[in-house]
């Protein structure tokens, strides 16, 4: 892996301005800042020409629901407290066991109102007993030099486990896999 990895750090863009759930066909390539490369690209191939059904439809979150939802539950600083930890920088197995409790305190944490009433109207478009296919976008899965394939998890959400607010948390929590 290290023979792999960018010699130099990258700071992907990441633009939180957007507060909407859009439908990938008013997304377009040049908003990866905004719903991450894998959505802006899905996005893109509804405007090749594929025979219809080829290409799944959908909707991207943008990345300032994660922010928000990191700010509103002060997971930031938590998280730079834990990068700060000695023993974290230094220890697999602390970074394994305080990731997994880091995974769980983010599974727990309300999201802001707006963001439920968002995600619940969404919810809302998909027919009773359909299933929500949840995956991560971010802007530091592929970047050049750098494919992140398979880092995160994706979950499945049924209809019949509430609001689609516990599976987009269960999705943000993997953003901290180990």
């Amino acid at each position: 892996f290290a023979s792999i990895r960018p010699a130099k750090t990258q700071s992907p863009n990441r633009d939180l301005s957007v507060r909407e759930i859009r439908p990938l066909d008013e997304i377009g390539f040049g908003d990866s800042g905004i719903f991450g490369v894998k959505a802006s690209n899905l996005a893109t191939l509804h405007t090749i020409g594929l025979p219809a059904g080829t290409v799944p439809s959908g909707h991207a979150v943008p990345f300032s629901f994660y922010d928000e939802f990191m700010r509103h539950n002060g997971l930031y600083d938590k998280a730079r407290a834990m990068f700060a930890n000695e023993s974290f920088r230094k220890d697999r197995d602390t970074q394994v066991k305080q990731l997994k409790a880091f995974r769980k305190t983010i599974k727990k944490a309300p999201m802001p109102e707006w963001m439920m009433e968002r995600l619940a109207k969404l919810q809302t478009t998909v027919p009773d007993g359909q299933g929500i296919r949840c995956r991560s976008s971010t802007n530091n899965e592929d970047l050049p030099g750098f494919s992140g394939a398979g880092l995160y998890d994706s979950f499945t959400h049924k209809s019949d486990e509430g609001h689609l607010a516990k599976t987009i948390k269960q999705v943000f929590a993997s953003l901290w896999n180990f």
